[in-house]
């Protein structure tokens, strides 16, 4: 039987190559760690104090940035649905609601429209169809959704945004 020596010089001088490997390769994932973080004076530092607020929620934006997340929640909610994979319909169809919340919190003023039109009249009829795991009620249902969005911008003063039926998947879910 042959034993290698590991303690001898090429064992050490590999246990050192290791270490000195490890030591700046741990280094380097740190710097691009560091990086690619917050960056003190970085574009929201720069501003004064007072204006630091209003800046952040320009980013955030307005009503169009929630219709923007309603938007995919409503197409990824359908295909979830038409596919049969109801736990993704389910928790995208709920996540719609979450995003209107968000954008009545930003834009108090479309709130009374978006609850009587949308929130308590076509939505829960919806996310009950969901629930229920049927196809052909979900049908009906979301065609009373899309005339109450539809309802809605026409009272929000923006009836040329009309919402149809979903016809490009988004993501590439498939319900296994």
């Amino acid at each position: 039987m042959v034993r290698q020596n590991v303690s001898g010089w090429g064992g050490r001088w590999f246990a050192g190559l290791v270490v000195t490997v490890l030591i700046l390769g741990g280094g380097l994932g740190l710097h691009l760690v560091n990086a690619q973080g917050p960056q003190p004076g970085g574009w929201l530092g720069k501003l004064p104090a007072d204006k630091q607020i209003e800046a952040i929620d320009r980013q955030l934006r307005g009503f169009d940035m929630a219709m923007f997340e309603v938007n995919y929640r409503y197409t990824e909610m359908y295909f979830g649905a038409m596919e049969g994979n109801w736990d993704y319909a389910l928790y995208t169809g709920e996540k719609i609601a979450w995003a209107l919340e968000n954008g009545f919190q930003r834009r108090p003023k479309r709130r009374a429209n978006g609850e009587a039109i949308f929130l308590k009249a076509a939505y829960p009829q919806v996310i009950d169809a969901i629930k229920k795991k049927d196809v052909a009620l979900f049908k009906q249902r979301v065609d009373a959704l899309r005339a109450a969005c539809n309802a809605c911008h026409a009272a929000e003063a923006v009836p040329f945004i009309r919402v149809g039926i979903p016809s490009i998947k988004q993501t590439p879910l498939v319900n296994n």
